[in-house]
């Protein structure tokens, strides 16, 4: 299981990882600070493609569900509130450099 959180995400996670999802390794769990109080939890499943967010409480420890949902469409989307130059920008000024110089050289 490939786990990454906090001090907050470590004293919850036997309690969010159901047994069998545990077991098998499946869920990604990040957790970062929101303030002194509060931290914010990202469970993703990438089996499923399902993503979830919690507030957690550090001194009551209570968990709250923000949001949650999945996540395959927008994985499929090729850019969405990107600056310029946006992805498809960017690989046509690579493609069309790598036909006239080596990688990590500018062209002539």
């Amino acid at each position: 299981m490939t786990v990454v959180c906090g001090r907050w995400g470590w004293a919850q996670r036997a309690s969010l990882l159901p047994h069998t999802q545990a077991a098998t390794g499946s869920l990604w769990i990040h957790s970062t600070p929101l303030d002194e109080r509060q931290q914010l939890l990202l469970v993703v499943d990438p089996n499923l493609r399902n993503a979830a967010i919690y507030h957690v409480d550090g001194p009551t420890g209570s968990l709250v569900l923000k949001s949650t949902r999945n996540i395959t469409w927008d994985l499929m989307v090729g850019d969405f509130n990107a600056q310029e130059p946006k992805p498809a920008a960017l690989r046509r000024m690579l493609e069309a450099g790598m036909e006239t110089a080596p990688i990590g050289q500018n062209p002539p």
